[in-house]
């Protein structure tokens, strides 16, 4: 039996995408007049905090595959972040 690698790439580049991007999220999420620098590293940061809460009474299983999600979408996210942070810090400062 052959592995076909390139089946395997869509199929992993695709369940990333599907997990979704906090940065996006974030950004669609906001209010209008307050407009944060890196939403999307803030966003991943503050779910993974809930996750891990007291208040949380989701099950260790779902616990853990949402952490494995938030960790893979970190640096995906802060790279994101970084490429618009021109585009952030000026609606940052055009919103005051």
């Amino acid at each position: 039996m052959k592995l076909d690698i390139g089946k395997w790439a869509v199929v992993i580049l695709l369940s990333f995408l599907t997990s979704g991007c906090s940065s996006i999220r974030a950004r669609t999420e906001t209010s209008d007049n307050k407009w944060p620098v890196y939403p999307g590293v803030q966003l991943d940061v503050k779910e993974t905090g809930k996750l891990f809460s007291s208040e949380n009474s989701d099950p260790v299983l779902v616990k853990g595959i949402m952490s494995i999600i938030y960790a893979i979408d970190l640096p995906i996210s802060s790279v994101f972040d970084t490429a618009v942070a021109p585009y952030d810090l000026y609606q940052s400062q055009a919103r005051k």
